[in-house]
């Protein structure tokens, strides 16, 4: 006998259970194991305020944009309305069936302001590492260096010739991204990595490079610089530079490795690459 689907969803009172929901072999439950946010609460207590109204919870500001990178969702829009249709989301970031999702632009302000000064993506990033080296997953032997280009969300048809004469100075009045942009104009990786002047330069975010470095339409990019550990092929570093091969090559030579808490590390010489060797 053919059954028919019961299509009436106007029940009042539903008896639901949000765990029961998740498989056991789900990304999310394997993330959370893994994941600890216990931390990050005082870690930000600086910046907020005693008085006024409570803010969204930074835990699950950061769950929620764990989500977005770990199944390449890039746009905040869309980890909003994601995490408001997808249980195992829900779970993951400790919402009930019934809580409200915060809204998009929470996530903006919040990366801009608090957790930029914070450099909360680059304490959640070590205490990773560190639970991966816990775990025996960071031999310490041998390294890689790779860099991979991320597009900079600049207009090529609102740029400047790089040989124009531009009041960077009056932009930067109103623009963060020009005054990060002159504050790092000495700097290896950035404005004294070349003395080339580049073909166009982008007024709204002028540290982007302007490259033809995948041989087809050039474009504005930045370079972002991995340390790989071999064993495992666990990164245990990150930088972004310009994305031109002087600027990488600088950042490995001459910046000092970035020390994981609890752990020292020292320059191992070699011919082509900069490689780190932590004491584990």
């Amino acid at each position: 006998m053919m059954g028919r689907l019961k299509s009436d969803q106007g029940q009042l009172f539903y008896q639901f259970n949000l765990e029961d929901a998740v498989p056991e072999d789900h990304l999310v439950r394997k993330i959370d194991t893994a994941l600890d946010l216990s931390w990050l609460r005082s870690e930000l207590a600086p910046h907020y305020s005693f008085m006024g109204r409570p803010s969204i919870d930074p835990e699950l500001m950061i769950r929620m944009l764990v989500v977005g990178y770990v199944f390449a969702i890039r746009s905040e829009r869309l980890i909003c309305r994601e995490v408001q249709v997808n249980l195992a989301y829900r779970w993951f970031c400790k919402l009930g069936i019934e809580d409200a999702i915060s809204d998009h632009s929470a996530f903006s302000r919040a990366r801009n302001e608090r957790f930029r000064v914070g450099e909360v993506f680059r304490r959640v990033f070590e205490r990773v590492v560190e639970a991966c080296i816990a775990a025996g997953l960071v031999g310490g032997e041998g390294f890689a260096v790779d860099a991979s280009l991320i597009a900079a969300d600049a207009n090529k048809q609102r740029s400047a010739v790089g040989s124009a004469d531009v009041d960077w100075e009056a932009i930067a009045r109103t623009r963060r991204s020009v005054r990060e942009y002159l504050d790092t104009l000495d700097e290896a990786a950035w404005g004294a990595a070349s003395e080339t002047v580049p073909k166009f330069i982008s007024r709204s975010d002028p540290a982007a490079q302007w490259t033809g470095a995948h041989k087809g339409h050039a474009f504005f990019a930045y370079a972002d610089n991995y340390l790989i550990d071999l064993k495992a092929a666990i990164i245990v570093d990150v930088e972004a530079t310009r994305a031109i091969r002087q600027a990488d090559r600088l950042r490995q030579v001459r910046a000092p490795p970035r020390p994981i808490p609890g752990r020292s590390a020292h320059r191992a010489s070699q011919p082509r690459h900069s490689v780190f060797v932590f004491d584990l």
